[in-house]
């Protein structure tokens, strides 16, 4: 609880935009022009020269005809402060037409649009991977595995064999929320505490042909990506030892049954993928489980930034957190309302926010809730920046005491509503540095739209509420307080407000 406080007492501190792009100079209107730089399989770098800009934003389009008041309604802000432009969370081997927009006081203008693709995925869980050659490293072939057992509910032992007939012993250590026998699906790395997702380095070695295993080199380092392909377990591992003061480095690829562990049901890719997501909004999002009829699963939605700040394992987080369901169903999560499927559960969905979506089958043929069938399914997804808008707001301060602030809202002919937050100045400034960034934004102003909501004592709506002489308590005394204001406009629209600051007394 702790951590996510910390979390949020670094996030809740943030209101105007990212936007100065460049310094803008008396009467010229600003240009902006795009250049590619470089792409992988998720993502796409471009160069941005932005000049006389104060406001700049890019949007990713169908390739036909686009305005600029598309590019900021239905775009995404950026700061230019790096020159460079990183558009996460693509798909592989998909072309990406890519426009920008920047404006200022005098004018506004569009830059060329680039064309950019995507490279192909090479990844462990597609079942058609080809290793990549890294200096130092040798690229093995794993044949087959034999004498895999299982010592406890959560520790798998398992032998790997090479086509030279040299042998390699791993000792996994997974979940040991369930009593699964199947290995689940994750990154594993050589750690000795026995805690999930390890690889024990006193019970894992290289054994060359004619060497007793415990003769064996021990592992210096290990890195094991355990997903599934074709019907069968997807491993990619990256290994060192020591034989006899040589450090060797050694990577391969395995695509097949495990000794000792059940198959691992579906696929993780294309079409049979368990976790599919049909439509991404500002403030809501849509996926479906593909599961069979009967097929019991369990399934988690969290906001990647909680997640970051703990230490648990997709497994144990959707053991914990998870509500289990069967057979294919898809879920509409909108902001503020009910989850249709699980009663009572609801979800503030909070716009240019990234959320991880966690699922995984469940064997329930015995009555046991927790015993994972096979691996978690991750997905990540980011909501998109809400339509400017151009509602205003105006703040009369009436009354500034020790503990306490009076101040009258007055709503805009244009607005439907806003949300009032008060903010510690000094907290605030941080955020202004860029802490923003560390909360998963890409400007200050999308920040703090995302998170004034939460912040906020309850949304102020014209003609329904009164909006005057209210009252703010529990303000620390001889402090600086800035008010930020996120107001929505009748079209839908929102704006961002940022007032003087204010000192209690």
């Amino acid at each position: 609880m702790r951590t996510i406080f910390n979390w949020l007492a670094i996030a809740f501190v943030a209101i105007m935009g990212l936007g100065a792009c460049t310094s803008q100079e008396d009467g010229v209107k600003p240009t902006i022009e795009l250049t590619f730089t470089s792409s992988t399989s998720t993502s796409i770098t471009l160069s941005v020269d932005a000049k006389n800009a104060t406001k700049c934003a890019y949007y990713i389009y169908d390739g036909d005809v686009v305005s600029v008041d598309d590019i900021f309604a239905k775009g995404k802000s950026f700061d230019l402060a790096s020159k460079d432009l990183s558009i996460t969370n693509l798909e592989s081997d998909k072309i990406y037409y890519i426009v920008a927009a920047a404006k200022n006081d005098n004018g506004v203008a569009m830059s060329n649009t680039i064309s950019a693709k995507t490279k192909e995925a090479n990844d462990p869980g597609n079942g058609n991977f080809e290793l990549p050659e890294i200096d130092g490293v040798e690229n093995i072939v794993i044949e087959k595995t034999n004498d895999g057992r299982w010592y406890e509910p959560y520790n798998y032992y398992v032998t790997f064999v090479r086509d030279n007939g040299d042998r390699i012993i791993l000792d996994f250590y997974t979940i040991d929320e369930t009593m699964s026998s199947y290995l689940p699906y994750g990154n594993y790395t050589l750690a000795s505490d026995m805690s999930p997702y390890t690889i024990h380095p006193e019970a894992s070695r290289y054994v060359p042909v004619g060497v007793q295993d415990a003769d064996g080199y021990l592992f210096t380092d290990a890195y094991i990506s355990v997903d599934v392909a074709n019907g069968h377990y997807s491993i990619y591992m990256l290994l060192t030892y020591d034989e006899n003061g040589t450090e060797k480095s050694i990577q391969a690829y395995y695509n097949g049954l495990m000794s000792g562990a059940s198959v691992p049901q579906g696929d993780n890719t294309g079409s049979d993928k368990l976790i599919e997501v049909l439509e991404v909004g500002s403030t809501s999002f849509k996926f479906r489980i593909n599961a069979e009829e009967g097929q019991y699963w369990r399934c988690s939605v969290v906001d990647k930034r909680v997640y970051d700040q703990t230490a648990s394992n997709p497994g144990a987080w959707v053991v914990t957190y998870g509500f289990m369901l069967q057979g294919a169903l898809t879920f509409d999560w909108r902001n503020g309302e009910m989850c249709e499927h699980v009663p009572g559960y609801m979800m503030n969905v909070s716009s240019s926010t990234d959320y991880l979506i966690l699922a995984a089958l469940m064997d329930y043929s015995g009555g046991q809730e927790n015993n994972l069938l096979g691996g978690v399914e991750i997905v990540q997804i980011h909501t998109e920046a809400e339509a400017a808008g151009t509602g205003t707001v105006d703040i009369d301060i009436k009354e500034i005491n020790r503990n306490d602030v009076v101040f009258d809202c007055i709503l805009g002919e244009n607005v439907w509503g806003c949300y009032v937050a008060m903010m510690e100045t000094s907290n605030l400034q941080e955020i202004k540095d860029g802490k923003y960034a560390m909360a998963g934004y890409s400007s200050y102003e999308e920040c703090m739209l995302s998170l004034i909501p939460g912040l906020s004592h309850d949304f102020k709506r014209q003609f329904l509420e009164s909006t005057y002489d209210y009252k703010w308590d529990y303000l620390k005394y001889n402090t600086s307080y800035t008010i930020c204001i996120k107001v929505e406009d009748m079209d839908g629209g929102v704006s961002f407000i940022e007032l003087e600051p204010f000192t209690t007394l």
